[in-house]
Order: C-alpha cells, then structure tokens, then sequence
C-alpha cells in the first residue's frame, strides 16, 4: 500500500545549529534541543498531502507533481545543499515557494490548501526558520 505524507511548514523562530539541521534532515533520533524548542514555539500551516505517485521521474528539487511534493522537496534541497539547516525565510525564499505550491498542467490530484493561505502564512513568517513536518498519525486516521 502506498504512503499518503501530510505536509506542514513549521515556522521556527529560532535559528537551528547545523549540526541539530543535519539530523532533522537524515531523518536521526539522536537528541535535538534547540530543534525541539523551535518546534514547540513554530507556528504551523498545513499545505498538503503527497504519495508516491507525486515524485518526479528524475529526482529535481521542486519538480514533484503536486504542490506539497514540489515544497517539500526544494525545502529539502536548500536544507541540505551547501550545510545544513532550516532554511530563512526571506523574501527570496518566499517568491520561490509561492512560485512552485502554483498549479501546473502536470500536477496529480492531492490535497491542498489555496495559494492565498500559503502567502499570508509566509508573509506573517518572513526573517523566521522554516522547516516541513508531518502532523501528528492520528489527525488523518
């Protein structure tokens, strides 16, 4: 059976170390305080859901075939890309992911939320950290 992921942006309003970065991003448990502290304090915004059938054949940040699979992925890069961390929201990043959360002609049906709740949570979010979570299993039971 294939897996549906629910999508959240966390925004975080505290800078994350590289080192906590890097195990949130390799998917760890080793222990992250300053990460769990952020995301105690973030404000969250659920986008979406992906399975799948939304990745890109060619694996390319921020080429999926949903909005939340695009976000998702390109969170992921930037995260990852050069060293790790919770990438800053500036107005750079926020034209970027308004630009790809857009509707393509290519897009799979999935579920998510209008363009104008993403802008206005960014807008609300600008100079914060963001990072992508999954709510918690029982919300979408």
């Amino acid at each position: 059976m294939e897996e549906t992921y629910h999508l959240r942006l966390a925004a975080i309003p505290n800078p994350i170390p590289e080192k906590e970065a890097r195990i949130y991003w390799n998917c760890k448990d080793d222990p992250t305080p300053a990460l769990d502290e952020g995301l105690r304090r973030a404000s969250y915004l659920y986008i979406g859901s992906y399975g799948d059938e939304h990745e890109p054949e060619n694996l390319h940040a921020g080429r999926g075939h949903c909005p939340a699979n695009r976000l998702h992925s390109w969170l992921f890069y930037i995260g990852t890309i050069d060293r790790y961390q919770a990438p800053y929201l500036d107005d750079e990043l926020m034209a970027q992911l308004v630009e790809l959360y857009r509707p393509r002609s290519s897009d799979l049906p999935a579920r998510a939320i209008e363009l104008p709740q993403l802008e206005s949570f960014l807008r609300e979010h600008l100079g914060l950290c963001l990072l992508t979570e999954e709510p918690d299993p029982e919300t979408f039971a």
